[in-house]
């Protein structure tokens, strides 16, 4: 009897250490095993050069834990067919597999998820002694893996399942609700277009290249925007941008008959259909911080600046330090409908 005990708390000990650590290992946080390594702690450091290629802790931690349950179930089987009789041999099979599931897999994996920080010292050296143990295994499966998988690559990881571990993250409260949500937005970036965030060309303010700055400081307008469109002929023709920094330069330079043509930069143009990713890397490349958007047939769509994608990225508005109003789209198209407004309360006919 003491035989059988003995071999049926021996298979669930080692079974649970296995569970224990295996747990442990892919729970602890990486930030935490780099802060520990950092400050000169040797558990640390152990931690992160097992974490480093996992593989070989976890092919150690099967290993063990293959063969103390099969040993252990051969063995207690064998001992408690002379033990006991046929009838209790059968109870003790269903006890033996009851204590294997809770005192093997679900206590052990739930202790080690759940204080995996305190205990990532602990098992760190008795884990490098299993991988040390169990060298010729791990370098014998290691090598039947890369026969294995040999001119096979690497599948990339999905959208889905970035969004899946965003979520899950989410939930287990490893990101907060902004987190999580500026990762999804920047999955959706590639299924949006310059088109579904431009400022439209009927609501963006712009100036004639022709003005002097005294004409432009009668335009309370123009200091409402940071950067401002630049037009030749008419509001579709334009041929630069000027930024307000600039012009409020010019004004206190005295420079009242500078025109803005002498003064504006060149302004990139892109197709409406360009993605967002593709429009933010096009941002970077450039340094500019304003395009104009063009459709198929080359006419003015409207403009993007590089605030309104980082505001797709973000979720939330996003203030220019010398902006004075918090949407400027919004701005706009406010204006737009005060003016529509007023052009109706002009009609012939109307005596209110």
């Amino acid at each position: 009897m003491m035989e059988l005990a003995l071999a049926v708390g021996a298979a669930v000990s080692i079974s649970a250490m296995c569970s224990l650590f295996e747990a442990v290992l892919y729970s602890v946080p990486l930030a935490h095993i780099e802060n520990l390594a950092e400050a000169g702690s040797a558990p640390g450091r152990i931690m992160r050069r097992l974490r480093q290629n996992v593989d070989e802790p976890i092919a150690a931690i099967l290993s063990l834990n293959t063969i103390a349950n099969t040993a252990g179930a051969s063995v207690a089987g064998a001992l408690a067919g002379k033990v006991f009789d046929d009838a209790t041999v059968g109870i003790f099979s269903a006890a033996f597999t009851l204590a294997i599931l809770m005192f093997s897999e679900v206590i052990p994996k739930t202790a080690g998820v759940i204080y995996s920080r305190g205990l990532a010292l602990v098992i760190a050296r008795p884990l490098l002694g299993m991988v040390y143990f169990f060298s010729p295994l791990i370098w014998l499966t290691g090598n039947v893996t890369k026969l294995m998988t040999r001119g096979r690559e690497d599948s990339d990881v999905s959208d889905e399942e970035i969004l899946v571990m965003a979520r899950l993250g989410l939930k287990s409260g490893a990101l907060n609700e902004g987190q999580a949500q500026v990762i999804e937005n920047i999955l959706c970036l590639e299924g949006k277009t310059a088109r579904d965030i431009m400022t439209p060309r009927t609501v963006v303010y712009s100036l004639n290249a022709g003005l002097t700055i005294r004409e432009v400081r009668e335009t309370e307008e123009t200091f409402d925007h940071s950067r401002l469109p630049v037009f030749d002929k008419d509001g579709d023709d334009v041929i630069g941008m000027v930024h307000r920094r600039d012009v409020l330069t010019a004004m206190a330079q005295d420079q009242w008959d500078r025109r803005l043509d002498e003064m504006m930069r060149p302004v990139d143009f892109v197709a409406d259909s360009l993605s967002v990713d593709r429009l933010l890397r096009r941002f970077q490349e450039t340094g500019q911080h304003l395009v104009m958007v063009i459709d198929e047939y080359g006419g003015l769509s409207g403009l993007v600046t590089l605030e309104d994608v980082l505001e797709e990225i973000l979720g939330t508005e996003i203030v220019d330090e010398f902006d004075p109003a918090i949407d400027m789209r919004e701005l706009a198209h406010r204006r737009r409908q005060m003016s529509v407004s007023s052009d109706e309360r002009r009609k012939p006919g109307d005596h209110q």
